[in-house]
């Protein structure tokens, strides 16, 4: 086990307040949809590579202690862009469409504490985007597989929250909070970092009078009132690209 000690000693050096992303997704003119992520870590280099998962290859998750966690067979052939090493996948989709990516949460999640006793069915955070997309489908059948296993902290400073979509178009949020799983329906196609994503739908209320383009003409009283540039409709966003 000692490259899984390795791993983690090595992750514990790029988790840091620079790891942030931004995960998009775009529905296509024949209604697929096209899942797209930054990945922004100014300090380090991730030593991301590509990763092609067969399917009937043997798996197993490390563990905090070095231990042989979850031993699994992939079930659907998997491709994916890893970080730190192989078996950390941050973004991957399944030949059956699934999809999920991996993102920093600093602060608020936290899993279920690791114990031998649970090791076979215990499964490391950043393996487990590798489990979900070897092993299920749609996003229903993570949300029942997920009943089964035991998700735990590779590392301390390590924690994350998910973004998981099927070939149907559905996307959900799964964070880990206090130990226990939380799935939110996410109806904007969009994730990044802390606080919870429950959090950032009730604050897209404060931007209700955000719109693309430029605002309409307006009067005040009589006086005619007009945009003085271009993205007027974004004023007030921070960072807006108005004059």
């Amino acid at each position: 086990m000692k490259k899984s000690i390795l791993g983690v000693l090595a992750l514990s050096v790029f988790v840091a307040p620079a790891f942030a992303c931004t995960g998009i997704s775009l529905k296509a003119k024949d209604g697929s949809i096209i899942f797209a992520r930054t990945i922004e870590d100014s300090q380090n280099d991730l030593y991301s590579e590509y990763v092609v998962i067969p399917r009937g290859q043997k798996l197993f998750s490390f563990t905090p202690t070095g231990e042989k966690g979850l031993e699994f067979t992939a079930k659907y052939g998997v491709l994916g862009l890893s970080v730190v090493q192989k078996e950390f996948i941050a973004e991957g989709i399944n030949e059956a469409g699934l999809e999920s990516g991996l993102f920093f949460f600093p602060r608020y999640g936290s899993y279920q504490a690791y114990s031998s006793d649970s090791r076979k069915s215990s499964i490391g955070d950043l393996q487990l985007n590798q489990w979900m997309l070897t092993q299920f489908a749609t996003v229903d059948e993570v949300k029942e597989g997920l009943k089964n296993v035991r998700v735990v902290g590779l590392e301390p400073n390590s924690v994350v929250h998910y973004r998981i979509g099927d070939a149907s178009g559905r996307q959900v949020v799964l964070e880990f909070i206090d130990g226990k799983a939380h799935f939110h329906e996410n109806t904007v196609g969009v994730i990044t970092n802390a606080p919870s994503f429950d959090w950032h739908l009730t604050n897209l209320n404060n931007y209700i009078n955000l719109q693309p383009g430029n605002a309409d003409e307006q009067k005040l009283s009589k006086q005619p009132l007009h945009a003085l540039g271009h993205n007027s409709g974004m004023l007030g966003l921070p960072g807006d690209a108005t004059p």
